[in-house]
């Protein structure tokens, strides 16, 4: 397999396709923005040589996809590792398989396939959705936690959105209906789970009793089944959790419960799960989503300016929005860039596109392009400095993950301007 280090087999991947697979590719992407229409678009213009920008962009969204592609590997396919760290595992520095972000991992390496023309990360991506099936409780949740040896942990209520997402992405792509219907059913799990009384989750948490904020992000998987399956209860349920969350935003942007630990300043990557959250469902629900949209708006701008005005983010940030800057959470950082970069898409505010872009860079400078270990090659880590209080000498999958994702969206919209003239600016 180009550009992977491993002894894994998975076949035949580098097979060649036929007309019906190439034309799903297209179809890869969840929501289909104003981006990815002119992606497609310029499919049929003549392109503009490539600047040396979108040439960088494209060598390190490479490199970064076949590090994903190592670490799934390192679990002979079986998902893909948590994270990799010669500090906390010096004989095999792979971690365990890692449901949760394996499930966001998948649309990722379905929208690479098309970007990239390697067909061969589709193929992966649908072997990891037979994985993710395979987890399914009776109930229809999916587990929380790392699988050490092939064990499963207890239902978890985040989890079980973030694999939806990667179940919903592969059945629009293969167009095959056992991955909608696994989704269905954990979709319809996380339904009836809600508190009806608090209109939130209580149980199956990441710390028992607390629900955050970021469930925002679970919400908009259940959104997503709902616009496919047209089930008006997932979509009520979803609603009913969002308000509740929308609630809990405070007049200078920031949401009570956004934080890991209730009391602790909030990584930046926590942020960006509950901004994305009512972002997207927000989309989804078009006139509906309104108010989600706009609490989402009120936070993304208020970082906005913070970028702009300091040129950097911070690490954490404290309800006052009292920032921790002596490390940078570089996840928090792509998720920030993607959630800019999405709002210039929609509204075509050349701000946000030029805030992504800077939060981007900045994370491209920490990439490891050049290292001894080639299970280090093309990784981003959880924090810079290494030893920065988010994911501390560590490269979580999520991390690269994410940068991934901004690489190709910002190669997108470079390229759009590029042949379409200057964007707007409101």
């Amino acid at each position: 397999m180009r550009g992977v280090d491993d002894n894994y087999n998975y076949g035949n991947v580098e097979k060649p396709v036929d007309k019906g697979q190439l034309l799903r590719m297209k179809r890869v992407l969840t929501h289909r923005g104003p981006d990815d229409e002119c992606m497609l678009a310029r499919r049929r213009r003549t392109p503009v040589l490539p600047t040396p920008g979108q040439k960088e962009a494209q060598w390190r969204a490479d490199l970064a996809a076949s590090w994903l592609l190592r670490s799934i590997s390192a679990c002979r396919g079986n998902g893909s590792a948590a994270f990799y760290s010669r500090w906390y595992l010096p004989l095999k520095g792979w971690s365990h398989p890692y449901p949760e972000t394996t499930g966001y991992i998948i649309p990722t390496l379905l929208k690479y396939a098309t970007f990239a023309s390697r067909p061969n990360f589709a193929h992966v991506a649908v072997q990891l959705a037979d994985w993710i099936q395979s987890l399914q409780f009776d109930d229809g949740s999916l587990p929380g936690g790392v699988l050490v040896n092939g064990r499963e942990g207890g239902p978890s209520v985040f989890n079980t959105g973030q694999m939806i997402l990667g179940l919903v992405a592969v059945a629009d792509y293969t167009g095959e209906s056992r991955y909608l219907d696994t989704a269905v059913r954990a979709a319809r799990w996380l339904a009836s789970t809600i508190d009806r009384t608090e209109g939130i989750w209580q149980h199956n948490a990441y710390i028992s009793g607390y629900s955050p904020a970021y469930y925002s992000r679970v919400c908009w998987p259940m959104l997503e089944v709902y616009s496919r399956s047209h089930e008006e209860t997932i979509k009520l349920d979803a609603i009913r959790a969002l308000d509740t969350i929308a609630s809990w935003q405070m007049d200078n942007g920031s949401f009570q419960n956004w934080e890991f630990v209730p009391g602790q300043p909030a990584f930046t990557h926590t942020i960006a799960y509950t901004i994305r959250g009512l972002l997207e469902a927000g989309h989804i629900l078009e006139d509906e989503g309104y108010r989600f949209t706009d609490a989402a708006m009120k936070s993304a701008d208020v970082f906005r300016r913070k970028m702009e005005l300091r040129g950097r983010l911070a690490g954490a940030y404290d309800r006052r929005l009292a920032g921790r800057f002596w490390y940078t959470c570089l996840t928090g950082n792509c998720q920030m860039a993607l959630i800019w970069m999405n709002i210039y898409a929609w509204q075509q505010d050349a701000r946000f596109l030029s805030a992504g872009l800077k939060a981007l860079q900045c994370v491209m400078k920490c990439q490891r392009v050049r290292s001894v270990d080639p299970n280090v090659r093309g990784a981003v880590a959880g924090s810079t400095p290494f030893c920065g209080r988010y994911l501390t000498l560590r490269y979580p999958n999520w991390a690269t993950n994410f940068f991934l994702d901004a690489l190709m969206a910002a190669h997108t919209h470079i390229t759009c301007l590029l042949e379409s003239g200057p964007c707007k600016s409101s």
